[in-house]
């Protein structure tokens, strides 16, 4: 009974990665798909270059003079891989007491896919903490016109976001920050000074109240909500960005194995390994939205 055949491996592999390949296909990562993602295909380096060009402006002519030509030197923005990983141990006289072993190794899959994507969503949240330009406040609770001040700033940045790509700005916010701006647009209460003017039409508040997860838009900023952004005591790292204002790079996709242990430890061992790098590629792309992060009562 201390032997684990290949039949079971593989058995334990099929029902362990499958559920793993679909939580991860599956979950939405709010901070990671806001960002660019650059995958690694064979023949790359484990670190990426990314060329930034500078702006290029344009010029009056005078008939007959010619143009001034500019030069163009673009600045190189590296980012190394680097491995994460997340390794289960599970004993073999677990699984054959278990009722039902099935059930339990997708739950193995599901938890180690979770992991990974908490993790790099946590390493990601790093460059919204990381943007030069804040709006809102510690302290005080989430503001819809925090959201809006961000949109108008990136619009009116001096590297240009044009109308096409202000529709790719999105926001992501913390749960008790969304409770926040959504009693902004839809009071429970009265007398609130930034209540809408008039009453909401029912099917606005059926389609935004219909679910608390949103995937909400406000003037065309998709927001979506994660609890792995930074915290600083009671206060959130919130942000509102552009995809280019960073990016992810993915060296190699996950691997996963499972591996018989020495007989003497008569255990199963999962390990799931994956590369990746992050880096700010643009800061005047972002802006980090700074709030309280106190859990609501009411």
């Amino acid at each position: 009974m201390a032997i684990t055949t290949t039949a079971e491996i593989t058995n334990i592999q099929e029902k362990v990665i499958g559920a793993l390949r679909l939580t991860l296909k599956d979950d939405v990562l709010a901070i990671k798909n806001g960002f660019s993602i650059e995958r690694g295909r064979p023949g790359m380096d484990d670190t990426y270059n990314s060329p930034k060009l500078p702006g290029v402006t344009a010029f009056g002519l005078i008939e007959g003079v010619d143009m001034e030509t500019e030069t163009l030197v673009d600045s190189n923005v590296p980012v190394s891989a680097t491995e994460v990983g997340v390794a289960v141990r599970f004993s073999k006289k677990m699984l054959r007491t278990l009722p039902s072993k099935d059930s339990f190794l997708r739950d193995v899959g599901v938890a180690v896919a979770s992991a990974m994507n908490v993790k790099q969503e946590q390493d990601e949240a790093t460059l919204v903490d990381g943007f030069s330009t804040a709006v809102g406040l510690d302290g005080a609770a989430a503001t819809i016109g925090s959201l809006s001040a961000a949109q108008a700033q990136l619009r009116g940045n001096v590297e240009p976001i044009s109308d096409a790509e202000m529709s790719r700005v999105g926001c992501v916010i913390t749960p008790a920050g969304w409770h926040a701006i959504a009693q902004q647009l839809f009071p429970t209460g009265r007398g609130e000074t930034y209540a809408p003017m008039s009453n909401m039409p029912a099917s606005v508040a059926e389609r935004t109240l219909s679910r608390y997860g949103p995937i909400a838009e406000y003037f065309g900023s998709q927001i979506r909500l994660s609890t792995n952004l930074v915290t600083s005591g009671n206060d959130a790292r919130s942000g509102v960005w552009h995809p280019k204002a960073g990016m992810m790079y993915e060296f190699m996709p996950m691997e996963v194995e499972v591996e018989d242990s020495p007989a003497t430890e008569r255990s199963l061992d999962l390990v799931a390994v994956m590369d990746y790098g992050i880096v700010e590629l643009n800061d005047g792309f972002g802006r980090e939205m700074d709030h309280d992060n106190v859990s609501p009562t009411s």
